[in-house]
């Protein structure tokens, strides 16, 4: 039921379904008692204030958000949601990850600001190969990758859904000594739930690089509507599976060319390491908006506070390049 442009999982009702944890309050749009849009909701409060985030928001980080529209009543929504917002009363509504054109931000009449971007790239007809459009050292990177992965006896497995919470585990485990990233890794019984759903869909998949003995790398990834995203990778740092994440992500991909996917999304974040895979980029954006004066006097301070925190984590790197540019 969506005319959004970008197809997004995570707006898919199994993922919302798996993922809300605060009190859902998903806003419904109904005409002549027909559903034709709303927005997936969860409520919580700041300062008694009532504020509304995208279900499953925060440390999972979905994108391409947005409220849902049936094809020809995106008007239809937007004023309802309008009309909701600007009612009697005090509400917040908080959205990182909203996509481009978005139906929510003409509805609060607000402008969202720019969050991230998430790298995108077409993907050729079946039959072809994806690494004949990139680049020559690339591609002559994951094939000496391939061949020396192939002779350490690592291959390359998809994992049905009796192998999911061993495949996390891997997971887990491989990303277990790396910095940053405990949150995510608190979050895995809820991506685990939401996997346990979306694998026997088809509109979710797990693929790893394994040995006789071991996982070298995992990859978890969505297909929604001919659109692969790939969302979290997880590798071994021993140095002879060099590359493992690299060539697993090939894999995947090859895998959604021959599946007939038209696209392949990165999801947030420009690490350069994209860059290999994909040229296009789509902005991401976050909205801050609040009806009523405590609310909107919330938002404010509340966008102060963070502005100084970012001001503040810039002056060691400001200051470092200061010094770096001035004579000893």
């Amino acid at each position: 039921m969506t005319s959004a442009p970008v197809p997004s999982p995570f707006l898919r009702s199994w993922w919302l379904d798996s993922v809300t944890a605060r009190p859902a309050a998903h806003l419904l749009v109904m005409s002549d008692g027909r559903l034709i849009g709303g927005v997936p909701f969860a409520r919580d409060r700041v300062l008694g204030i009532s504020r509304y985030r995208f279900a499953g928001e925060g440390v999972l980080c979905p994108d391409h958000l947005d409220a849902l529209a049936l094809p020809g009543h995106e008007d239809e929504v937007v004023d309802a949601l309008h009309a909701w917002f600007v009612a009697p009363g005090q509400r917040i509504v908080e959205v990182d990850g909203l996509g481009e054109d978005s139906l929510l931000a003409r509805a609060l009449a607000r402008s969202p600001q720019p969050l991230d971007v998430a790298p995108w790239q077409a993907l050729p007809a079946d039959g072809t190969d994806f690494l004949a459009a990139r680049s020559s050292n690339f591609r002559r990177s994951v094939r000496k990758a391939e061949r020396r992965l192939d002779e350490a006896g690592v291959r390359h497995r998809r994992v049905d859904p009796a192998g999911l919470a061993e495949a996390l585990a891997a997971f887990r485990l491989l990303q277990g000594d790396r910095d940053g990233r405990g949150p995510l890794l608190d979050q895995l019984p809820v991506l685990e739930r939401a996997l346990a759903v979306g694998l026997p869909l088809g509109e979710a998949r797990i693929d790893v690089l394994e040995t006789p003995v071991a996982v070298v790398a995992v990859c978890v990834a969505f297909v929604v509507e001919g659109r692969l995203s790939l969302y979290q990778v997880a590798r071994s740092l021993e140095h002879e599976y060099r590359s493992a994440a690299t060539v697993l992500l090939h894999r995947v991909i090859a895998d959604a060319v021959a599946d007939g996917c038209v696209e392949v999304d990165m999801l947030r974040g420009d690490e350069g390491y994209k860059s290999s895979f994909a040229d296009e980029r789509r902005q991401l954006h976050r909205l801050r908006a609040g009806h009523g004066v405590l609310a909107r006097g919330v938002v404010a301070t509340r966008a102060l506070v963070v502005s100084a925190i970012r001001r503040v984590r810039r002056i060691p790197g400001e200051a470092g390049a200061w010094r770096r540019r001035t004579p000893s």
